[in-house]
């Protein structure tokens, strides 16, 4: 069974995953910081499946891009799982995760994170027998520049960072542009578990000492002491 946390957003949920099925999800209470909440709602995981820590075999975590303060919250937190239960960790790629929230077959699923400063995070996946692959790797780059680099066929966007642009995109690709529905852009930690389960078959169990978030570009702190 896995933990997943996932914190790239401003709206973070934690889930217990095992054997591709989904046993229970929570998102964090809105009002609180997630330092404050993880403990309280990972006990409330636990009490609703009847499982425990002690049936963990990993703790999985969404690595990267997202909001920096999100990404060290998350990671700190399933860190400290880690170490409390003696748990490998799984940092999963937040953008594959997300594209992960929504199967459909053959189409291309471009996530589109908010990444301030003028720029989003972005990444294009496709669907193809069930398995949702890489086509691109993870990219910050300004949002007028993502129209220059679609590929050819229906996108699928998803994300808090497409929802200025919802309009754009559309005025520039027409009916090749698909939304989800209101409120259901956001990645999911059932997402980062299921994806988790997946990469686990390929090696991807660390020790969570080494595991750092994928940042892709220095923070504002960091630019302003370089400047």
């Amino acid at each position: 069974m896995i933990l997943a946390i996932e914190s790239a957003t401003p709206r973070g949920s934690v889930a217990l995953v095992s054997g591709g099925t989904v046993l229970v999800e929570r998102f964090l209470p809105a009002g609180l910081q997630p330092s404050e909440s993880y403990l309280a709602t990972v006990d409330r995981l636990f009490s609703e499946s009847g499982t425990g820590p002690e049936q963990v075999g990993q703790v999985a975590v969404s690595g990267g891009p997202g909001s920096f303060t999100g990404l060290r919250v998350g990671m700190a937190a399933a860190k400290g799982f880690c170490f409390g239960w003696g748990k490998p960790i799984v940092s999963v790629p937040t953008l594959h995760a997300l594209a992960m929230c929504f199967p459909r077959e053959g189409t291309t699923i471009c996530p589109v994170l908010d990444a301030r400063r003028k720029e989003v995070y972005v990444g294009f996946f496709r669907w193809e027998g069930g398995i949702c692959l890489r086509m691109t790797p993870d990219a910050a780059l300004p949002p007028e520049d993502l129209p220059d680099i679609l590929p050819d066929g229906t996108i699928y966007f998803c994300g808090d960072g497409i929802l200025p642009y919802r309009q754009r995109m559309c005025d520039r690709i027409g009916a090749r542009a698909l939304f989800p529905p209101p409120g259901e852009e956001f990645p999911r930690a059932a997402a980062v578990g299921l994806l988790a389960e997946r990469m686990l078959t390929e090696g991807a169990a660390e020790d969570p000492r080494s595991v750092v978030p994928a940042y892709l570009r220095p923070s504002e702190a960091e630019v302003k002491r370089r400047g």
